[in-house]
């Protein structure tokens, strides 16, 4: 059991929260050697996001074969950006930028000297995608298209964070999975369709918090049935005539069909957290895990907290957001994994590198860095200058003491070293500001470029069976947001295959449809609507549905 040892107060002075330091977080802290954080948990994770732009493509040029390429980089940025090819490639060598440290100045302010000058990568891609080209932030895809955060998947549209799927379409957290269409956090799942915290189910549409389910639809809570429409038995040929009623590849019986479902779902009681196979956690979206602590979209983490969108496994880790796998003591970053161990305060630093402390981009076994932009298999560099072994150490500690002395030691880095205005990143999908407000807090912003959509004329056929190949051709304009999207060949043969009708909303306006189909990343303290034992939660007090604890939430359902 965690026990309160004080409490600070935010240094974010528009935010001021107060928030606790544990026992276990100062044991964390001092195995890390860095200090306790100046700010909340919140206002952490806020600054993490800001450098985090998955979703906005912009036309531009590689700035070193002269290419036109797409990219998470728009022309209007004051920085260099490379090719995919052209960054991994040898005909530019990172070392070059190396320069000597200032003892007069900060480091983020000499950080950010570096971090102008280096090239920017076109798309964070660790590998060779095959007909990937609008996969951002991606690894070993094949056929995808747009498709964000995503490791290892094939012909898959509009999704975002994913591990090893086949055929699927619109998602968000999706793991292990085939021909899937509108899921939210499901696992292990085949041909499943408008579901949301499912594992291991077929066949079947529009279940919540399902186990091993066949052929159901409309249910809540099932644990290894077939053949049950709203939570009731029926034959197999009972079920297959029943659901054919309800024509839903027809737009506007879809839409009816869909508010109905979230009333009927009301009705049924909640788990205090959407997981399995935990032990000792507290958080949302979480499975596997033990001892881990205020974590969200999180598997297999071992003694980690306010960790985020932790997919691949990690150990001691805390405030980081993405990835993970083998990632053993790192703290305070995001984007790092695959083999990482002792990172501090980095972004994008993966692949089997360890001690690597306040560096961007440093990706393929690198070991001993500060403050390092670009590198690749290298070690003892600070600032991309290389150094003896004897060298780093000795500069190391005396950097380490300058930075503590800043208070910069541990720190993620500043708003103004970002590369993204406020409004491209995941910080915008989380904490929403106004420009005005994000312009105050000290965030840039990113003016919309002056263009014009193009009204939609054309009609969109609502039964998928009369919608022709022509759709493909014309320019559609978003319910919502009036942007224009198309539908490309492969997405109107997934719906036909699948019997669903022509989405009307872009494909940004439905991923927030799907973020706000999920708890937000913040937990209350309530008690069991059944035995009032305390429990932490990502439901609200004030919302309606009843809310157990793991005990009475399975007493119930089994």
């Amino acid at each position: 059991m965690e026990q309160i040892i004080h409490h600070k107060t935010c240094s974010n002075s528009i935010c001021g929260k107060e928030f606790p330091i544990t026992d276990r977080d100062q044991g964390f802290y001092k195995k890390m050697d860095v200090p306790e954080p100046s700010m909340c948990p919140d206002c952490r994770l806020q600054r993490r996001l800001l450098f985090r732009n998955e979703r906005n493509l912009y036309h531009n040029t590689c700035g070193l074969c002269n290419k036109s390429i797409v990219t998470i980089n728009s022309s209007d940025k004051p920085y260099p950006v490379y090719c995919t090819t052209c960054w991994w490639g040898d005909s530019w060598d990172p070392i070059s930028y190396g320069r000597d440290f200032d003892f007069d100045r900060p480091f983020f302010e000499q950080f950010k000297e570096l971090w102008d000058s280096v090239p920017k990568l076109q798309f964070l891609v660790l590998g060779d995608n095959i007909n990937s080209d609008y996969s951002q932030d991606s690894y070993k895809m094949v056929n995808c298209y747009l498709v964000f955060e995503a490791e290892q998947s094939k012909d898959c549209y509009y999704g975002e964070t994913c591990y090893q799927l086949i055929d699927c379409c619109d998602f968000l957290c999706l793991k292990s999975s085939e021909l899937c269409y509108e899921c939210v956090n499901c696992t292990d799942c085949y041909n499943v369709d408008f579901s949301r915290y499912c594992n291991n189910c077929a066949d079947s549409q529009f279940l919540l918090n399902c186990k091993g389910c066949r052929s159901c639809f409309g249910c809540v809570n099932l644990q290894n049935k077939s053949y049950y429409i709203f939570n009731k038995s029926y034959s197999k040929e009972e079920y297959e005539k029943l659901v054919a009623q309800y024509k839903l590849g027809n737009s506007i019986n879809l839409e009816d069909f869909k508010m109905k479902i979230e009333e009927f779902f009301r009705k049924f009681p909640q788990k205090n957290l959407h997981g399995i196979m935990n032990e000792n956690v507290t958080g949302e979206n979480i499975s596997n895990c033990k001892d881990t602590f205020e974590c969200f979209s999180c598997d297999g983490l071992r003694d980690c907290k306010y960790c985020t969108n932790m997919m691949g496994g990690a150990n001691d880790c805390y405030d980081v957001d993405i990835w993970g796998n083998k990632l053993d003591l790192a703290y305070n970053s995001a984007g790092i994994g695959d083999g990482c161990q002792n990172i501090v305060a980095s972004y994008y630093t993966c692949i089997g590198v360890k001690d690597v402390y306040h560096s961007i981009f440093c990706m393929n076994n690198n070991n001993d860095l500060l403050g390092c932009v670009g590198l690749h298999q290298k070690k003892f560099c600070i600032l991309n200058k290389q150094y003896s072994e004897d060298e780093w150490h000795e500069m190391f500690r005396k950097i380490k003491g300058h930075m503590i002395g800043t208070g910069e030691w541990g720190e993620f880095f500043p708003p103004s070293l970002s590369a993204f205005g406020y409004n491209e990143t995941v910080a915008q999908e989380y904490f929403p500001l106004t420009r005005e407000e994000a312009l105050e807090r000290g965030f840039k912003w990113k003016e919309e470029d002056a263009r014009e959509y193009i009204p939609q004329t054309y009609a969109i056929l609502e039964d998928i069976s009369d919608v022709p190949d022509g759709v493909c051709q014309e320019v559609l304009a978003c319910t919502d947001c009036s942007k224009n999207f198309k539908i490309i060949p492969q997405e109107l043969k997934l719906y036909r295959k699948k019997s669903l009708p022509i989405p009307r909303k872009c494909p940004d306006c439905r991923h927030m449809d799907r973020l706000a189909l999920r708890n937000p990343r913040k937990l209350w303290d309530r008690g069991c609507s059944a035995c009032s034992c305390a429990i932490k939660t990502s439901y609200s007090p004030g919302r309606p549905e009843k809310v157990l604890c793991e005990k009475c939430y399975l007493e119930e359902v089994y």
